[in-house]
């Protein structure tokens, strides 16, 4: 017989704590614990009660994550559609969330779609112990361009919006520096050190996703900026602290927004960074190396980027009606029937 887990002690596989009553009366202390336990391969059926439980202290979860609040929002709307799916006859598991994705596929649902979709199942079956993994093609959208002048007018205009303080002012702009010359994500910039930061070596290390580090070299226009940003702090302090991911992506996006820079967010500027690397000629795997990607293939988005805002330009010559050319006020006759040289 299998003893429920004692109340009050964390579910490592579901991550959420049993209460009192809970372990012993749900499924989940019972066939659930033992198929995680003891690795036993016994289907699991989830009652109502425990689908209401499971899809509640997920939700609990997903609301003390450090996503975007706005992730946050489509995920869980994606995984209650996924629970009304599911209904009272099927089971929350891999199987369901395959076919889940299939029947949305057959509604016509776009690859982008589908593949926002599969990324939040992904997560919430990992909660509960299911892996999900598919291999689904990633459709190649190629983000917005935006030129320097229109990261320059936002850098310019951070350093002069009206803030509560001078400091915060100071420190919105060394945000958006700080994001557009390193290329670095969000939450790598929140987990940013003043140790991890060489004024020295003028280097910067990075922790990227999945733990792993990398070195960016620091350019010269954010050195005073990060220098402001680490004064009087330890080594082990944040370089940004008091800001977490939402209110770093309200800072960026309302002050691009005040710039006239609609749709523009913390990513884009990352992807100036890399857009500004390949027109300036940087290989490839420098700009792989320097973003962080595991694939090349990611990073070669960027030259399609580039390449189409090259082709915008050219294009902007047929949209220019020819000028008629001037009348010479010189007869033929006078020249000998030869115009000007």
């Amino acid at each position: 017989m299998v003893t429920a887990p004692e109340p009050g002690v964390q579910n490592s596989a579901y991550r959420f704590t049993w209460s009192s009553g809970e372990a012993l009366a749900s499924a989940i202390a019972s066939s659930v614990y033992a198929r995680i336990v003891h690795d036993l391969p016994a289907r699991v059926d989830y009652t109502t009660l425990d689908m209401t439980r499971i899809f509640g202290a997920y939700h609990r979860e997903l609301n003390q994550s450090d996503r975007d609040p706005k992730t946050i929002e489509r995920y869980w709307q994606i995984i209650s559609s996924y629970q009304r799916w599911l209904g009272d006859n099927r089971q929350p598991d891999t199987a369901s969330a395959k076919e889940f994705l299939s029947h949305l596929r057959d509604k016509g649902y776009r690859p982008k779609s589908i593949l926002l979709y599969y990324h939040a199942l992904k997560l919430f079956l990992e909660f509960i112990g299911q892996p999900l993994k598919l291999k689904l093609r990633k459709p190649r959208v190629l983000p917005p361009y935006y030129n320097r002048g229109d990261v320059e007018a936002l850098i310019a205009y951070a350093g002069r919006a009206r803030h509560r303080t001078e400091r915060q002012r100071q420190r919105n702009q060394a945000i958006i520096l700080t994001l557009a010359y390193t290329g670095m994500r969000r939450g790598e910039l929140l987990g940013l050190l003043v140790g991890d930061i060489d004024f020295n070596r003028r280097t910067i290390l990075v922790r990227g996703k999945g733990g792993k580090e990398r070195v960016i070299p620091m350019a010269e226009r954010i050195i005073v900026p990060l220098r402001e940003q680490c004064a009087s702090k330890l080594a082990q302090d944040k370089v940004f602290p008091n800001i977490n991911a939402s209110g770093v992506w309200r800072v960026v996006t309302r002050l691009a927004k005040a710039c006239g820079l609609h749709g523009f967010h913390t990513h884009s500027l990352r992807h100036y960074f890399a857009t500004q690397l390949v027109e300036k000629g940087a290989s490839l795997r420098d700009i792989q190396a320097l973003l962080g990607h595991e694939s090349l293939e990611v990073t070669s988005i960027y030259l399609d980027v580039s390449a189409q805002h090259l082709r915008e330009t050219v294009e902007l010559l047929d949209s220019v009606r020819p000028t008629p050319a001037p009348q010479s006020t010189h007869s033929r006759a006078s020249d000998g029937g030869f115009g000007p040289w």
